[in-house]
């Protein structure tokens, strides 16, 4: 569990915080690192402090000579509010006395001033987020290390326990609708005996009433058991991801896991249709991602409000990110998905407050206590496998819960 909570907070727009009292270097480094990640700056370290205890950062460049306190300071003092960060010294003056300093500290590299050529900056990026990241790792494993034994023997146990009860089900189901076949022949068989003698004696034609109203509830159950065999349930590893059907589908199970009749809370289902199968996944991949984002948007809303599920097609995935409708999302998997590629927007909205990017990173690594039981695993590998997106609005910019799942079709 804790490899794929990594995963999945990997798949989150890097962070950087740089604090520096320079205005020139802000904005050098917001034209340079801009585009691809997401970048926060604090002109002093007081300020910046604040902003670490509110939120989780990947990196963090720091200049040494600032007022009120030098960056060195500030580095020991966010390593007590945050002791995972890694911390790149932006400074020109780089002196024994500084480096002697930093040797207790998360300090990955001095960087000079001005600063470098790409592959002196730019193209070391990557590897300093990725210390930062295995840190934090490496911290949940240990954090997690006294339940993770028995977090996958139970895990495999539910796992064992589904797939017995839904292969013993199926195999039931499909004794039924054979069953079903041969009560229909029968009906039929009877009725075309009886037809010719209803229209002379009226006892025939009563039992020949009665018999054709069996046939046809005969015939409807039949077809519900071929629609059964053809959808995602029936068929596991190749019945195509229908988004309307799979999401009715979804829908079903998310009322009961949110307990929304209990607290009279309705789904509206908007612009869904079968007409495209999402690229890269099975019927029961999309049901397994679709299930945990309309519950989390059942259990965010309030009591007798209603959920919101529409959807639209786009010429291209990445239309949406670079939308201003979704200017206040926070955006997964950017870097993977199949970014040209024809695609399915589906949005969920509800009449809830919107997360902060620290609610919506708590949910992705299973520790949102009021989603405990919504595990975010089977929409977040549902995106990945697909190569798709998934946006999450975000406070105080959002005014209420939101997700988009951009999928290729």
């Amino acid at each position: 569990m804790a490899s794929s909570t990594r995963d999945n907070l990997d798949l989150l727009t890097p962070r950087i915080l740089v604090v520096d009292d320079e205005r020139q270097i802000h904005a050098s480094i917001r034209l340079r690192l801009g585009a691809g990640y997401d970048v926060s700056f604090c002109f002093n370290a007081r300020e910046a402090l604040k902003c670490l205890a509110a939120e989780r950062f990947d990196l963090c460049l720091a200049d040494i000579h600032m007022p009120q306190m030098d960056g060195l300071a500030f580095i020991a003092a966010a390593e007590e509010v945050d002791p995972c960060l890694g911390f790149v010294v932006l400074s020109a003056f780089d002196s024994d006395e500084n480096l002697r300093r930093t040797i207790p500290l998360h300090v990955y590299e001095f960087v000079g001033k001005p600063l470098p050529d790409r592959d002196g900056f730019e193209a070391r990026i990557p590897a300093w987020i990725e210390r930062t990241r295995q840190k934090r790792h490496e911290q949940s494993l240990a954090i997690r290390a006294g339940t993770i034994s028995n977090d996958l023997h139970s895990a495999q146990i539910e796992r064992d326990v589904e797939l017995v009860a839904s292969e013993s089900a199926r195999d039931a189901l499909l004794q039924t609708a054979s069953l079903l076949t041969t009560i229909y022949a029968h009906l039929v068989s009877a009725t075309s005996l009886l037809a010719a003698r209803a229209k002379t004696d009226g006892s025939a034609a009563s039992l020949y009433r009665s018999l054709e109203e069996a046939r046809k509830t005969a015939d409807a159950a039949v077809n519900v058991a071929d629609e059964f065999f053809n959808s995602g349930y029936g068929n596991r590893d190749s019945s195509p991801a229908l988004v309307a059907t799979g999401t009715r589908h979804a829908v079903n199970i998310a009322r009961r896991m949110a307990k929304a009749d209990e607290l009279d809370k309705s789904v509206d289902l908007l612009e869904l249709d079968d007409r495209l199968p999402i690229r890269g996944m099975s019927g029961i991949d999309f049901l397994l991602m679709m299930t945990p984002a309309v519950a989390a948007a059942l259990t965010i809303a309030g009591a007798r409000s209603t959920i919101r599920i529409s959807g639209e097609y786009l010429t291209r995935l990445d239309a949406s990110p670079s939308s201003p409708r979704f200017k206040n999302y926070l955006w997964l998997n950017r870097r993977n998905a199949f970014a040209s590629q024809p695609g399915m927007l589906i949005t969920i909205a509800a009449a809830g407050s919107p997360w902060s990017r620290g609610q919506t990173e708590a949910w992705l690594h299973g520790e949102d206590a009021p989603l405990a039981a919504i595990t975010a695993r089977g929409l977040v590998n549902g995106i990945r496998k697909c190569k798709g997106l998934l946006g999450v609005a975000i406070a105080p910019a959002a005014d209420q819960f939101g997700l988009a799942l951009v999928l290729p079709v």
